[in-house]
């Protein structure tokens, strides 16, 4: 495969994040963005409908009662579209202990654990989401050349 200079890599490579954790990823596209973003909205929609769709990721005492605040849902949708990024563009991870003290498997309960802090999620985000930086940045939906 070749690669144009200046474009960021669409090949997985591993990516170092504190603790000695390293992911094996790939940038996410705009598509990865559009089916992650539908899915959290469905899976919203079902929360608000009392539907308990997010066991799945650890949240266990979520349930639709009470559940109006329209900020409480957006944020809980932007969590949600970024594990669900996380789940198309990680391949594989080292250096996380799961509950057994073996190696976490690479599943939506870990997953949801990794993204709850602050760091890890804050440096996913943009390890993930910096070829739609570029994107959104050149403004013409191809990645930010260095030629412009």
């Amino acid at each position: 495969m070749a690669v144009r200079l200046g474009k960021t890599k669409l090949v997985p490579a591993a990516v170092e994040f504190p603790d000695g954790i390293s992911l094996t990823m790939r940038r996410a596209n705009s598509v990865d963005l559009e089916e992650a973003e539908a899915e959290a909205g469905r899976l919203v929609a079902g929360l608000i409908e009392g539907a308990e769709a997010f066991s799945g990721f650890g949240f266990d005492g979520i349930d639709g009662v009470g559940f109006s605040d329209v900020e409480e849902a957006l944020g809980l949708s932007q969590f949600l579209t970024l594990a669900l990024v996380f789940e198309r563009v990680v391949s594989d991870w080292t250096g996380l202990i799961g509950d057994d003290e073996n190696p976490a498997p690479l599943s939506r309960l870990y997953i949801g654990r990794f993204l709850l802090d602050p760091i890890y999620r804050g440096q996913f985000r943009r390890e993930a989401y910096a070829r739609l930086y570029l994107e959104i940045t050149e403004g013409n939906g191809s990645a930010a050349s260095l030629n412009g």
